[in-house]
């Protein structure tokens, strides 16, 4: 247990910290297991202390100095590390889920099976860090500094790693998986066993100089997204056959949509969904149905210190979202938890990706206020033709998938509801 005459002192702030160091120069502070929660100490220097199993959730440490402090594990969920010096810290198996580590220094830290999902790390240093079987869900890596450092069977989803310094780093068996790789410096890194799927690779930098211990897969979706702009080096060091070579012009002429959709309905309008989805593809469009019945259970917000990561089916990655809007429909929870989420990712992405399609005249004729805002605010296609005015119906399907490939800045207004398929 901590010693709650040093919790209070952490508490109370850098200066009274400073004071106690001071005058015990050889001790270091004992915080096992202590609750300090939204604590609020920037700038405080708790170098070497026994921070293990503590709840540090929202806590303000800017520029404090954690240097080879023992946090492992540690609770830290949503903390301001911001410029925090945490060299050589021992963080194995710690939740930093959603964590401000912007400018923060890492170097040799320890970070064994810890959470970093959702964590800002741009700008940061993590020289020869081990962040070996990391889960690295959308976390910004940006300008981020990691010579040397081991992402043994670390998990990238969906992370950002734009110009980040990756020189001499250990990638074997790490998975990347729609991992923004612009700008990245790989040269000199280790490879093995390494997976890259639905990854943009033609921005990385040094591939053709990057060391392979063992074979590694590269999806052909990657190979697409990358337009074939892939050293050949790098394929044939990962094991591929060289006839995969001959996927690259053709990957580099394509010019087929990788946007993905989803198709969110109620489970009632599932059939409806499957029929839409399947008319869209033949259109050139890759979407998916997300009813009711995919998703599971809604997981509830973490904010545990747990080390393990929960498969969550619920949420989905995506490009453009079609809610099918009905009487019905409008009126579930999750339906309209959908158009929230959409909204909010036109604001964050300054992209248009909600578009309504109406599956009776709720949103063709709408009259309640829910029905009415949504037609005012976004585009709807009329789908109401498809068991019965088959034509008509194909029609909007053809309208609908050409505005599905089209990005349109979310600042240029709402997509007119009128437009032809020429205009799109």
């Amino acid at each position: 247990m901590a010693n709650m005459e040093h919790v209070q002192l952490v508490k109370r702030g850098r200066d009274h910290v400073a004071r106690w160091r001071e005058a015990n120069p050889d001790d270091n502070l004992d915080l096992n297991a202590a609750y300090m929660s939204y604590v609020r100490a920037p700038q405080v220097d708790i170098s070497g202390a026994d921070i293990r199993d503590s709840d540090l959730m929202g806590a303000v440490l800017q520029r404090a100095n954690l240097s080879g402090c023992y946090m492992n594990p540690c609770h830290l969920y949503h903390a301001n590390l911001r410029e925090t010096n945490l060299t050589r810290a021992r963080l194995n198996g710690a939740n930093l889920r959603g964590a401000d580590l912007r400018g923060a220094d890492l170097s040799g830290a320890d970070l064994d099976r810890a959470v970093l999902s959702e964590a800002n790390l741009t700008g940061a240093k993590l020289v020869n860090a081990n962040l070996s079987r990391v889960s690295l869900a959308g976390t910004n890596l940006t300008d981020a500094d990691l010579t040397g450092a081991s992402f043994a069977g670390a998990s990238l989803v969906r992370a950002n790693m734009t110009n980040a310094k990756c020189t001499d780093s250990d990638f074997f068996q790490t998975q990347f998986w729609s991992v923004d790789l612009t700008g990245a410096d790989l040269t000199g890194s280790l490879f093995g066993y390494s997976v890259f799927q639905d990854c943009d690779m033609s921005g990385a930098r040094g591939l053709d100089q990057v060391r392979h211990d063992a074979p590694s897969t590269i999806g052909l979706d990657s190979l697409f997204r990358s337009h074939g702009q892939i050293p050949e080096a790098f394929l044939l060091g990962a094991g591929l056959p060289a006839a995969a070579g001959g996927f690259l012009p053709a990957a580099n002429a394509d010019t087929t949509s990788l946007r993905e959709c989803f198709i969110s309905c109620t489970d009632e309008e599932e059939e409806f969904a499957k029929v839409l989805r399947d008319d869209l593809r033949e259109q050139g469009v890759r979407c998916w149905v997300f009813s009711q019945v995919v998703r599971g259970n809604a997981l509830v917000d973490r904010h545990s210190a747990s080390d393990q990561e929960e498969i969550e089916r619920w949420l989905r990655n995506y490009d453009k979202m079609v809610i099918l809007g009905s009487a019905a429909s409008l009126e579930v929870e999750t339906i309209l938890n959908d158009i929230t989420a959409a909204k909010q990712m036109q604001l964050s992405t300054e992209t248009w990706c909600l578009y309504l399609g109406a599956t009776d005249n709720t949103l063709t004729e709408p009259k309640v206020r829910t029905a009415r805002n949504l037609v005012a605010e976004h585009v709807v296609f009329d789908l109401t033709g498809q068991s019965g005015a088959r034509d008509t119906y194909l029609k909007e399907v053809v309208r609908l998938a050409e505005a599905l490939k089209q990005d349109q800045p979310a600042s240029d207004g709402i997509p007119k509801a009128d437009i032809s398929v020429d205009q799109l």
